[in-house]
């Protein structure tokens, strides 16, 4: 292989990855760890779930999917939540990229 041939082989390679081009992500990744969020139980099976901060917001519903794990998602994120360890977790369903991993707890604590 010449010098020439590998650096024509190499522009190739340049070339092919200058061509694709990504779509840039709309959600704005949290500087916070924790963002404000609501939680209302409506039976064993179902929550519906707010989690706003920032230019980002969440409202769905979370479906019981096995024990204490409940899943809910939208175009851009999907947002696990586990009520026996009170963990949010929300990632890019493109990318599997964490934008947030916090707990909450659906407990009414000043009730208690």
């Amino acid at each position: 292989m010449t010098a020439g041939s590998l650096f024509w082989s190499m522009e190739g390679l340049v070339s092919s990855a200058e061509a694709q081009s990504f779509e840039p992500v709309s959600i704005i990744i949290s500087q916070s760890s924790k963002p404000v969020t609501y939680m209302t139980v409506l039976d064993k099976n179902t929550i519906v779930i707010q989690i706003t901060e920032g230019e980002f917001n969440f409202h769905g519903y979370l479906e019981r999917t096995s024990g204490n794990t409940f899943i809910g998602e939208n175009e851009q994120v999907r947002v696990i939540y586990d009520r026996g360890t009170k963990q949010v977790v929300v990632i890019n369903k493109k990318t599997g990229t964490e934008f947030y991993n916090y707990y909450f707890s659906d407990t009414n604590e000043g009730a208690l």
